[in-house]
């Protein structure tokens, strides 16, 4: 096929080729990712390419063993589960005998993903020799173990037509009993040279090791945990994986910072990354927040419940929230469009909670319905005015395709706000309902934890969210984003109600997530070993990585905000050598650009200085990446900020900065300063004080000088160098460096450090 000789010659990995046959094709073109012709669309070809370089990181099926863990990352609502679909349909046009999917913590979430891969792969409509699959639920009967047993031995049976052999496509809820159940039904079958693929749905949610963090403060060596001191959910599914000799565990997630932060020795720590890419449709964080920061709507702090704010009646934004949504569902009635029109409102975790915006929403639209239909013309034309200026902030993003206000009204209004379904989306009732969305064209969702992560919300146009952050764990808070999505046809409908904090972590969020695929495209470019992976990423502080009782080993912050100092240039004679070299060969070859800085002419020798203005960029590459600091106060933080530096530069990279040196007149005539090393073996005090230290009736406070910390300019990144002699020691001619950073600049960064990962 040409779609398979294509992909192979953009092949990266020679270790081997996967076939793309008419599994994955047909998969595609019934998505419809088809031009008239059969050939696969654009939209086709880059679903076909991703899936095809997941595949190729994945086990040979021709080898005998396999034991291989990857992660694949997306965006949230971006299209994840057509990733994996499309995977084991390629799995399968390469004989693999069994894929696996652990599809989500709830029975919504399997019978969703079950019916979403008994859809896509045609599985109800094909029969006899058509058929490839053969799927199961949660299986843990004989039968299902004899069904199981028969179609291994078909795919043995060298008499047995390959092409009528079909895989055993397995999905099981993410709970240790159902994971329990299969593993014990499979570890009765001969899985001898039986290609396997598991897939995690939610590869960050619940299968990761939560007793972590207790076993390091237990002084517990990660590689010596026994089965009774893991979590039961991940100890079932590396039991699960144990009785596989040929497989590879795949974690599809939005959310990855757990899986990157775990200690690269558990045994769900990821080898190999793959980036997704979404489609043109697609609007996410940078969509919403960044380029159409109007559809964010922010909830006033009076509007949010508390304990010293309790609210007897529904706030204005809950109030303008829903008559957004109610006039947004009659547009689109009238031109037809989208097959839904929903709305959700997540005000918290607590089912109490629930009821009551519930019981607000539902009393709003009754009494709306009933006054649109009364004869009281002064309440209802009340009423139509608040529709009216609802109407021209819509007008405002929609434009000249929004029908008039008049047709938006009347009894189309009426019929929308009479007949628009409420559900309250939890579990207070029994099992959490599933939404028929065929049913109705708009929905009002009121729900906590069920719409989170892994629940799909179609057609949402209105969001209103008035939780909290919580402890701020930035996967959490990600995950809550449903309104992402394919919404770029309607997306000047969308309206999304936040409290002011949560929008500035939506903010932070976004710039976190671009760094952290920044940081591993690399790794899935050039088909790198996770490992390798330096554990560090830029991370508002406002916010957590994700939940501490996963991480075995401790993260630490640091924050790159004005001034950053080296505490402990003089570690080693070897080093201080070394820099110094660095320092002067920089020098050398630019001294010229090098001129006195303007001052105060009664200023001693030790306070004038030599000044230039370089490129940011020739600074770190000449300068900056070529000193080293190991002492442990330094090595990670120097190593961070320089990341920072180069993160800056793909975004500027003209930028330039100034480099002073300080106490100098010319390279060659360099005062040394003589510094105290304190208790700690670091430096005491780096920075010389301003001059005079008190007025007096020549000088004003800092006249002659203002100190070294003013030496800089504010809105610049600005590099002192200095040379010191550490006194009481035979330390000499110690170069070390201040660094300004300006706070267009400034970033958090959180790290990880510990011996493997220094490796």
């Amino acid at each position: 096929m040409s779609e398979t000789v294509e992909i192979q010659e953009q092949s990266t990995n020679d270790s081997w080729q996967p076939f793309v046959g008419d599994e994955t094709i047909g998969l595609l073109r019934t998505k419809g990712f088809s031009n008239p012709d059969g050939s696969l669309n654009e939209s086709g070809n880059r679903i076909l390419d991703e899936t095809y370089r997941v595949m190729q990181a994945c086990g040979n099926p021709s080898v005998g063993e396999n034991y291989d863990t990857g992660i694949v990352i997306g965006y949230v609502q971006s299209g994840k589960t057509l990733s994996f679909t499309t995977l084991t349909a390629l799995a399968r046009d390469n004989n693999y005998r069994v894929v696996i999917v652990i599809a989500g913590t709830s029975v919504n979430l399997v019978n969703q993903s079950t019916e979403r891969l008994r859809r896509d792969l045609r599985v109800n409509d094909r029969f006899g020799l058509d058929q490839k699959w053969a799927l199961f639920k949660n299986p843990d009967s004989a039968e299902e173990f004899d069904q199981l047993e028969m179609l291994l031995d078909q795919w043995r049976d060298p008499q047995y037509p390959n092409d009528r052999c079909r895989t055993a496509l397995l999905t099981v809820m993410k709970n240790g009993p159902r994971l329990r159940n299969i593993t014990q039904l499979l570890s009765g079958l001969n899985l001898e040279e039986v290609p396997t693929l598991i897939i995690d749905d939610e590869g960050d949610q619940a299968s990761l090791n939560t007793r972590a963090r207790q076993a390091a403060r237990e002084g517990i060596d990660i590689e010596d945990l026994s089965e009774n001191e893991v979590s039961t959910i991940y100890r079932r599914i590396n039991g699960l994986r144990a009785i596989f000799p040929h497989h590879t565990f795949l974690q599809y997630t939005a959310t990855p910072q757990a899986n990157l932060f775990i200690n690269i020795v558990d045994r769900l720590s990821p080898n190999f990354i793959k980036l997704l890419t979404p489609g043109a449709e697609y609007t996410g964080g940078i969509q919403f927040f960044r380029e159409n920061p109007h559809l964010i709507e922010e909830i006033p702090l009076n509007d949010i419940p508390t304990a010293t704010n309790p609210l007897q009646q529904p706030p204005e934004s809950l109030i303008r929230a829903v008559q957004t949504f109610f006039l947004g569902v009659v547009a689109g009635e009238i031109q037809r469009d989208q097959q839904n029109r929903s709305m959700i409102v997540h005000p918290s975790r607590l089912q109490e909670d629930h009821s009551t915006y519930f019981n607000w929403v539902r009393g709003m639209s009754q009494s709306w319905a009933r006054l649109l239909e009364s004869d009281d013309e002064t309440e209802k034309n009340q009423l139509l005015a608040e529709f009216r200026q609802i109407y021209i902030d819509l007008n405002l993003t929609v434009g000249d395709s929004l029908p008039l206000f008049e047709d938006l009204t009347g009894h189309h209004l009426i019929h929308v706000i009479k007949y628009t379904p409420i559900i309250e989306v939890n579990s207070r009732r029994g099992s959490t309902p599933q939404i028929p969305w065929q049913n109705n064209y708009s929905w009002i969702l009121v729900g906590g934890q069920s719409m989170d992560r892994g629940f799909t919300v179609e057609g949402l146009t209105v969001t209103y969210m008035p939780r909290n952050l919580g402890v701020g764990n930035v996967d959490t808070v990600q995950q809550r984003a449903r309104f992402f999505g394919y919404k770029r046809g309607y997306i000047n409908y969308c309206r999304v109600f936040l409290d002011p904090i949560t929008i500035d972590a939506y903010n932070s969020i976004i710039e976190h997530e671009q760094d952290v695929r920044n940081r591993l495209e690399e790794y899935d470019i050039n088909n790198r070993n996770l490992n390798e992976f330096e554990r560090e990423v830029v991370l508002n502080r406002m916010l957590r990585l994700t939940r501490a009782n996963i991480l075995y080993d401790d993260v630490d912050r640091d924050r790159f905000e004005e001034w950053y100092r080296i505490h402990a240039p003089h570690d080693t004679y070897s080093l201080i050598k070394s820099n110094r070299d660095s320092v002067f060969e920089f020098l050398n070859t630019r001294e010229s650009q090098f001129q006195e800085s303007d001052g105060h002419p009664d200023r001693t020798n030790e306070q004038k200085h030599l000044v230039t203005i370089l490129s940011v960029a020739d600074c770190l590459k000449n300068l900056l990446n070529k000193l080293k600091f190991t002492r442990d106060s330094d090595s990670a933080s120097y190593s961070s900020l320089r990341g920072v530096l180069q993160g800056h530069l793909e975004e500027f990279p003209n930028e330039d900065c100034l480099i002073y040196l300080m106490s100098a007149r010319s390279i060659i005539d360099w005062t040394r300063r003589t510094r105290r090393l304190n208790r700690n073996d670091e430096l005491q005090q780096l920075f010389q004080g301003r001059q005079p230290t008190r007025a007096n009736q020549q000088y004003q406070i800092g006249e002659v000088y203002p100190g070294d910390r003013e030496i800089k300019d504010q809105n610049r990144l600005t590099i002192q160098i200095h040379l010191l002699n550490i006194r009481d020691s035979e330390y000499m001619d110690v170069p070390t460096l201040a660094i300004w950073i300006p706070e267009h600049i400034s970033k958090d960064i959180i790290r990880q450090d510990n011996d493997i990962n220094g490796a």
